[in-house]
């Protein structure tokens, strides 16, 4: 392809991707002017007086993973450890392939 149709067709993806984009960008949030105010009268509790009923400590339960970090994350590294060793091998092969060792006797 030319590269002049090849600029043509990249300014036609561009133009297109911003008529699309466009309306979304200009879309206006309206709750940017809305604010609420909330004022709160404190109550005065007198001396003695405690909680009506005291709640147990509530016990901390550490969350369970989500499955992307118990079987995600291992495969990408154990993949990504083959794919290194893969091509450090393989890079080694080429090499070897491409000299010859001439023996002068």
């Amino acid at each position: 392809m030319k590269r002049t149709h090849r600029l043509v067709l990249l300014s036609l993806i561009a133009v297109l991707v911003m008529a699309v984009a466009s309306p979304v960008l200009a879309t206006e949030d309206s709750s940017e002017g809305e604010t609420t105010e909330t004022t709160v009268v404190p109550e005065q509790i007198s001396e003695g007086e405690g909680p009506a009923v005291e709640a147990p400590d509530a016990a901390i339960e550490e969350p369970e993973q989500p499955w992307t970090a118990r079987f995600i994350y291992p495969v990408l590294l154990v993949i990504t450890i083959l794919l290194i060793g893969w091509i450090v091998i393989a890079y080694n092969h080429k090499i070897r392939n491409r000299y010859e060792v001439v023996n002068d006797s």
